[in-house]
């Protein structure tokens, strides 16, 4: 196979003084030797991981494989994901690494139904350890195919499978849901119905808690130009179902007067269900504050619901390396990109500027940290200006906003597109403090006061920042790119759930992986 010569790997152990404070910070990189990717690869991604071995699903020569690497990234064993049986045929769903096990899911069409099977993989040897086990079997509705979506609980300890049709000329969707547990065991399944007008619920999100509750944030209404006469803007809607599905309710999202920019949630370990997102001014473009709440995990209430503009402080920042503000000191083009839980309970939110241009594209981020009751605490800037070509995207019909989600979800890889921009987080489970990485000039590292914007990879370095929970920022390089070395890019990137990341490194048909480890 293509990649059998996967075996060498250098380590590179860097410590360095942070640029903002004399604290000594280790950061361990291991850097794989470059392999070669087929020009037919377009799909890479990273599911998952144990104690000595990491897990990659690749589609290739017009087939899904799975890889099998150690802790250091050497290849061990490689497979296709066989999708036949007979002349019984199936299309692959997801993979997931689950409780320890490595699982594929597979769907087969018939005339008038759909069966969704999963088959447990051996991953001594990456073959099928089971038969395909059938978890559904949904029959087609006036000529309309259910379709499947799928979610990991934050810590992994759920997962839940999602099955919907939707009837546009109907106006009804119909759902069946799934939450699974150790071994596969169905923890509870459900089904029901609703009717919706208009487009009904798109753009949809699915979340799972330890707890196994399950919501799923959906966009029912898009600002146009009618919003500026409506008391109703753009509105959001949060399905929820909790006590093992026994319950659910419908929670209708807008902000009266106000624009929502972007709203992400997620649940945490008591089963709460963290909402977040930016808001903008009636009559604005731009982003005025963020919006903050919590919805209870039992009695469904409403609490901790905050409104809060950007300080003077954070302007104050943002001003002094230049960046236009409009009327209202409503910052621009900022758009939501994560949202994590910190050990001790408090909230990142983190936002994002984003041009739709080919040149400042990706710039500086936001960090916006609430306390326990929801209240914020601190906002910080980091400083960031990327160049990326936009206009590639078009053929793809993603929106820019939407393409960090995309390629993290999907691992699709474009040959076209250069991905060295945005930004790779690691926010590990049991700690207070975050880690960003991305790429950066490498004159900004010799002469600061002038800052350049990243753009040719050949000239770069990887910046790692530090946020602890007080909102302090520590900075360091991480690693400098020199000749013969791959580009890494930070917008696809895999997260351990522990003080450790992988992102992968691409130059024209080569890749390898660098795998950064942070002491904490």
């Amino acid at each position: 196979m293509h990649l059998q010569n996967f075996k060498h790997f250098s380590l590179v152990l860097l410590t360095v003084l942070a640029s903002f404070n004399a604290v000594s910070q280790e950061i361990e990189i291991v850097q794989s030797k470059p392999e070669f990717n087929y020009g037919s690869t377009n799909l890479h991604k990273v599911i998952g991981h144990d104690n000595e071995n990491f897990y990659i699903v690749k589609f290739h020569g017009n087939q899904y494989h799975l890889e099998k690497l150690d802790k250091d990234l050497n290849l061990l064993l490689e497979a296709p994901i066989k999708l036949f049986e007979g002349l019984k045929t199936y299309d692959l769903e997801t993979v997931v690494h689950f409780h320890g096990e490595l699982y594929i899911f597979v769907s087969r069409r018939r005339l008038n139904d759909i069966t969704l099977f999963y088959q447990k993989i051996d991953k001594s040897n990456l073959q099928a350890a089971t038969e395909l086990i059938e978890l559904t079997n949904m029959k087609f509705i006036k000529g309309n195919w259910a379709d499947f979506h799928f979610a990991l609980s934050r810590r992994e300890t759920k997962l839940m499978v999602a099955c919907r049709i939707k009837l546009h000329w109907s106006k009804v969707q119909f759902n069946e849901y799934y939450v699974l547990g150790k071994n596969m065991e169905v923890v509870w399944k459900k089904n029901d119905s609703f009717e919706f007008s208009g487009q009904g619920p798109r753009d949809n999100k699915y979340i799972v808690d330890e707890k196994g509750n399950i919501s799923i944030l959906s966009l029912l209404k898009r600002e146009s130009i009618l919003s500026l006469f409506s008391d109703i803007k753009n509105v959001y809607t949060i399905y929820r179902y909790t006590g093992n599905g026994a319950y659910f309710r419908e929670y209708p999202i807008t902000l009266k007067d106000r624009y929502i920019r972007g709203i992400k949630v997620i649940g945490n370990d008591k089963g709460e269900l963290v909402c977040a997102g930016l808001y903008s001014e009636l009559f604005r473009a731009g982003v005025r504050g963020t919006f903050f709440f919590k919805i209870h995990p039992d009695d469904g209430g409403i609490y901790d619901n905050t409104l809060n503009e950007f300080d003077d402080a954070m302007l104050e920042q943002l001003a002094e390396s230049k960046e236009p503000t409009i009327e209202k000191e409503e910052l621009i083009k900022y758009v939501m990109t994560d949202l994590v839980e910190r050990d001790n309970g408090k909230i990142f939110l983190i936002a994002e500027q984003l041009f739709e241009q080919t040149f400042n594209t990706y710039n500086n981020l936001i960090i916006t940290c609430y306390d326990t009751l929801g209240q914020v605490y601190w906002n910080q800037v980091i400083k960031k200006k990327q160049d990326f070509n936009i206009n590639l995207l078009e053929k793809s019909e993603i929106e820019p906003a939407d393409y960090r989600d995309y390629v993290m979800e999907t691992g699709s890889l474009d040959m076209y597109l250069e991905n060295y921009c945005s930004y790779a987080l690691m926010a590990p489970l049991d700690e207070n403090d975050i880690y960003i990485f991305f790429n950066e000039d490498i004159r900004n590292l010799d002469n600061p006061e002038k800052y350049k914007n990243f753009n040719r990879p050949r000239k770069s370095y990887i910046l790692g920042v530090r946020i602890d929970e007080y909102g302090n920022i520590t900075s360091q390089p991480v690693i400098k790119w020199k000749k013969r070395a791959l580009y890494p890019e930070p917008i696809r990137f895999y997260d351990t759930l522990g003080n450790t990341i992988i992102i992968p490194a691409f130059k024209g048909r080569k890749y390898n992986y660098y795998k950064i480890t942070a002491r904490f």
